[in-house]
């Protein structure tokens, strides 16, 4: 992670600049991991939605993304011969990798796009798919929970940092009260590891950084001292149990200005439970995407927190007219993510026998090609039925499944140099 970060944009949804000097701006950081990041080296996700694939005589490469493009690059120097990289970097920011065949860069936006080619000519030919780690969200494994009763009014699912906005939400559920008499049941889950339980059995978040407890002795303030009676405070769900919280929310709020794709957002709406975001976010990167889909949620059509709560109450009021999920898989969902992929990359349309766009989860070369190689259906493969093989982190893991890879290709041999 480095660079200018972009504090003066965390809390203010009118940036007087011209919008190429802003997309400057957003291009001075990333969140990207590096060689000399040693302390992230363990954070470091390989997400393969395509392996390489050798089927009757040819070879096709496979797809994998990272948030360490440039780091990977420089230690595996052969990994091109079997897989296009793409970069992303866990912002709206371009990834700053000189040498990823793709930016994974959230949007489709043209004009931005333009601009920064035009700028840097010799990433002229990275191709720009509007898609980021969040959009592999695993639709079956985040779905609605059965038989879950919707006992939250209101869940946040953001770790205490100052693009999160969390001092939005409590003024928010403040005038809420005040004008509609109901103080909501609010459940905020921080995702932090660090929190452990004192003597009494109570959290102790003495252990965060000096920035997060700021944030909660400020939401402390907000709430009349008393945090507790306005927000269940829940330092970390299990991944395998987060989808009870998302289901039992009758709807999920982001009260960020720059994100991401807001894995959050993601997982509730494949949860079939509403969203709530300031339709100021990423207003300035997002181009003319929307963030909420049809019957998804609601927006703040303001960035006040009396603009949440309408939006909030809007939500909640209503719940009979969303259905979330079924918006959702219209564009998401991982077979969404991989034809997305094979439709901006004309690599695959060359090059799948009878290829057919939004059909590439279908073909029957990939299906066969696929089962040969790793002996498990395409299908499969993509939802991480075996995940040692799509989905690891940290180097270690990446260091084995790299290896893996060269060796069933056998990389640097004339057999495989032939092929390719």
């Amino acid at each position: 992670m480095k660079g200018k970060y972009l504090y003066s944009y965390l809390k203010n949804p009118n940036i007087n600049k011209p919008i190429k000097e802003i997309w400057d701006d957003y291009d001075l950081y990333t969140g990207e991991y590096f060689a000399d990041e040693e302390w992230l080296h363990g954070k470091i996700d390989l997400m393969v939605p395509l392996p390489p694939m050798q089927y009757k005589g040819k070879f096709v490469k496979g797809l994998f993304l990272t948030q360490a493009a440039d780091f990977l690059l420089s230690k595996y120097p052969d990994i091109k011969k079997l897989f296009h990289v793409g970069a992303y970097t866990m912002c709206s920011s371009y990834s700053w990798c000189e040498n990823a065949d793709l930016y994974f860069a959230c949007y489709e936006n043209k004009e931005r796009e333009a601009y920064y080619k035009s700028k840097y000519p010799n990433k002229k030919d990275i191709i720009f798919l509007p898609l980021q780690d969040a959009d592999l969200t695993n639709e079956y494994h985040i779905a609605p929970s059965f038989n879950t009763p919707k006992t939250i009014d209101v869940l946040m699912v953001a770790t205490p940092y100052e693009v999160k906005n969390h001092f939005m939400l409590a003024k928010a559920l403040k005038i809420y009260e005040q004008k509609y008499g109901q103080r909501l049941n609010t459940t905020c889950i921080f995702g932090l590891n660090e929190v452990k339980k004192n003597r009494k059995g109570e959290y102790d978040f003495s252990s965060l950084s000096t920035t997060s407890q700021g944030i909660l002795k400020e939401l402390n303030e907000i709430l009349d001292n008393d945090i507790n009676k306005y927000i269940n405070i829940i330092p970390r769900v299990p991944y395998k149990d987060l989808s009870k919280y998302y289901t039992s929310a009758k709807c999920v709020v982001l009260t960020s200005l720059i994100e991401g794709k807001n894995r959050s957002l993601n997982e509730a709406m494949s949860c079939d439970t509403p969203i709530v975001v300031f339709k100021q976010l990423n207003q300035y990167v997002r181009g003319e995407e929307d963030i909420i889909y049809e019957n998804s949620g609601e927006y703040a059509e303001e960035f006040t927190p009396e603009a949440l709560a309408e939006a909030i109450h809007k939500v909640i009021a209503n719940q009979e007219k969303y259905e979330p999920r079924r918006s959702y898989l219209k564009n998401n969902g991982r077979t969404n993510f991989i034809n997305k992929c094979a439709k901006y990359i004309p690599y695959y349309q060359e090059n799948i026998p009878e290829y057919e766009e939004g059909r590439f989860h279908e073909n029957s070369w990939v299906n066969l090609a696929v089962q040969k190689n790793y002996q498990i259906s395409y299908h499969d493969f993509l939802y991480d039925k075996a995940q040692h093989l799509s989905w690891v982190q940290g180097t270690e893991r990446i260091d084995y499944l790299i290896k893996f890879y060269y060796s069933l290709f056998g990389i640097n041999t004339t057999k495989l140099t032939e092929v390719l």
